[in-house]
């Protein structure tokens, strides 16, 4: 690519979420590196060279499999530590990517941006209006047909119930790899509500197994103590 300078731009964002996340950035052995297989259908699912947004790139994950696959990709998030380590992956592959310091609910780009938009596992980080305020971000930006494909936690998840409850379903938890900041546990019927005014979508339900051993997610004392532990998960695809 190489039209875009490997710059981080800056835009408005909440300094409490950012002091929250930067903490995830900084061990390398928590950065995930293979890409989610809904990227893998997302990159599928628009014109090669298409102009996409990863709304919550974090470190880079999907920022480096979408820009060597020869996308125009542009990255925003609310963690600068993420934002510098995704910058210098990029880097190190030889590839390019505009990166922005922004809010998932105010995004530094005009109307009708994008050929698509990929999130995944980001918008349930937040209490359920903002998530709303996101998808709605979201579809102003896609161009009129476009995708936004994306992941959020269920309500059948092992991590549902532990912290403190700040609304129902949506809990800031005290242990694991994000303490601290708030989760929402999507039902089925919110999901159907955030989808509700593309013109079309499809979704499915995926659950996993917990593993101990998983040097992202595992160690975790919720999911340990339990034999019967699942992570449960939202895959969404929607249309504008």
């Amino acid at each position: 690519m190489g039209r875009w300078p490997r710059i981080i731009v800056i835009s408005p964002v909440s300094p409490s979420m950012c002091a929250d996340w930067n903490q995830l950035f900084h061990n390398p052995a928590k950065v995930i590196r293979e890409p989610d297989p809904l990227a893998l259908e997302f990159a599928r699912a628009v014109p090669p060279g298409a102009r996409v947004l990863d709304l919550g790139c974090g470190a880079g994950r999907h920022l480096v499999n979408l820009a060597g696959a020869g996308f125009e990709v542009h990255g925003t998030d609310v963690a600068p530590q993420g934002l510098a380590v995704a910058r210098q992956w990029l880097e190190m592959e030889g590839l390019s990517a505009r990166l922005s310091l922004s809010d998932m609910t105010r995004q530094p780009y005009p109307e009708e941006f994008f050929d698509g938009i990929l999130s995944l596992g980001v918008m349930n980080h937040a209490v359920l209006a903002d998530t709303f305020a996101a998808v709605a971000e979201a579809r102003r930006l896609l161009k009129p047909g476009a995708p936004f494909f994306f992941t959020l936690i269920g309500v059948e998840d092992v991590r549902r119930g532990e912290g403190e409850e700040i609304e129902p379903n949506t809990f800031v938890h005290h242990q694991g790899l994000e303490a601290g900041v708030p989760h929402h546990y999507f039902s089925r019927d919110e999901i159907l509500q955030l989808a509700a005014p593309f013109a079309r979508k499809n979704y499915d339900s995926r659950h996993r197994p917990y593993n101990d051993a998983d040097p992202v997610f595992g160690g975790d004392p919720r999911a340990r103590a339990r034999s019967d532990a699942w992570f449960h998960q939202w895959a969404v695809r929607v249309w504008k």
